[in-house]
């Protein structure tokens, strides 16, 4: 006669325990998601930052091709172009820097002005390959947050926010 030995119970878990987990698991992650999403205001403060950078590379783009570089908006996004032979305006789509782009969903692109005067919706802004261009101004908004991106003659970007006020140098006093 065998010996008979008591059942192991088998080791693991049940198909109820590993849901109850997985559960939790997708409850903090969508809680982080929550929470770590970014607000309108660091999103537009993010683009403008971005879009100053790759206005800065079209110009230094236009002296280094020798040919000008002009910047447009489309719908939901914007380009940049390259002026070839007979002035006609190609997209650049082949420049990974320059490549065509899209906003972010809250974020919109507006009041382009060049030289104090506001730019046709179908006008580029142009960068001169001699590398002295107009000054420009641009503003882009999502919700109730702002900032405008402004170029210098020379094309020297800056990025404020039109709704904190800059702080005045004090005057000596005589």
């Amino acid at each position: 006669m065998r010996p008979t030995f008591p059942r192991a119970h088998n080791a693991g878990f049940t198909l109820i325990e590993i849901l109850v987990v997985l559960v939790i698991i997708g409850i903090v992650v969508a809680l982080a998601a929550v929470r770590f999403g970014m607000s309108d205001q660091d999103t537009v403060q993010r683009e403008s930052e971005r879009l100053a950078l790759l206005l800065e590379s079209a110009r230094d783009e236009a002296i280094s091709l020798g040919q000008p570089i002009g910047f447009g908006l489309q719908s939901g996004g914007y380009l940049f172009y390259q002026q070839g032979p007979e002035s006609k305006w190609a997209v650049l789509d082949k420049n990974e820097v320059l490549r065509p782009r899209e906003l972010p969903t809250p974020v919109i692109l507006e009041n382009i002005r060049v030289n104090l005067v506001a730019l046709p919706g179908d006008g580029y802004l142009v960068f001169s390959p001699s590398g002295v261009n107009a000054p420009f101004s641009l503003v882009l908004r999502a919700g109730a947050y702002r900032r405008v991106l402004s170029a210098d003659p020379m094309g020297r970007m800056s990025v404020a926010d039109p709704d904190v006020p800059v702080a005045q140098p004090k005057q000596a006093t005589p």
